[in-house]
């Protein structure tokens, strides 16, 4: 193969590693498995924020019962006295009176808290369980992606992988110097290679001088654009290389 043929070779497999490349960073920059990670992170965080609402529920659930057990308890002796007629004191009568009163509107305020209470740990365990399916939902989601994201980029790492192979067996075979002059112009330009159509240099549209065109054609020696300082290529119509 002609030096300049491996040329074209080099550039196409240059431009599908580039390619390559591309392909992983835009997976990257999706940030899909970062997003699907912070979100199960937020739901886990949920669950323990709801965990915690209802064992401090219960814990004031507890703690009411047993208030209200107490003046329960309070009250049957208050009352027990009122109607024993055992006590004639008047004053007495009507203190115990307001007394049991007191007790009853306490036992009243702690018996519609104790509702409240119930209802919001109904609540949270509703709450909760919503939680737990999209948790559950989101984690297999996670599973599949992970595994479709695996699978993609461990093939374009391959085939980066080959793509490296080609480029190194291909420069291997270039003459040091050439191989240097493409890797200048490389540095510069998008494309290293471009085709004369017409009389027209394909990298930067100008004019070629017929001379030049002639020394490609003989494909005797590396010949560069003198406008953008390519590598010029000529192919008839006919037996045109895939790369553009």
């Amino acid at each position: 193969m002609e030096q300049l043929d491996l040329l074209w070779e080099l550039q196409k497999h240059d431009e599908k590693l580039k390619k390559i490349k591309a392909k992983l960073e835009e997976l990257a920059k999706k940030g899909h498995i970062e997003n699907m990670t912070i979100k199960i992170q937020n739901l886990e965080l949920k669950l323990e924020n709801r965990k915690k609402s209802i064992d401090e529920s219960d814990k004031k659930l507890i703690k009411n019962s047993e208030t209200l057990r107490d003046l329960n308890f309070q009250l049957d002796e208050i009352e027990k006295e009122l109607y024993s007629g055992t006590i004639t004191d008047l004053k007495q009568l009507d203190y115990m009176d307001k007394e049991s009163k007191n007790i009853r509107k306490d036992i009243n305020d702690i018996e519609m808290e104790i509702i409240s209470l119930i209802e919001e740990i109904e609540n949270f365990k509703i709450d909760m369980g919503k939680i737990e399916v999209e948790y559950e939902n989101i984690k297999e989601e996670f599973k599949r992606y992970a595994e479709e994201y695996k699978m993609i980029t461990d093939e374009l790492r391959q085939n980066a992988k080959e793509e490296i192979d080609y480029i190194y067996e291909i420069s291997s075979k270039l003459e040091k110097g050439i191989y240097e002059k493409y890797k200048n112009i490389k540095n510069n330009k998008e494309k290293v290679m471009a085709e004369i159509i017409g009389d027209e240099c394909s990298g930067c549209h100008m004019i070629l001088p017929t001379y030049l065109i002639n020394k490609v054609k003989e494909n005797h020696e590396i010949v560069q654009c003198e406008n953008c300082g390519r590598i010029l290529y000529f192919v008839d119509n006919s037996q045109k290389l895939p790369l553009q």
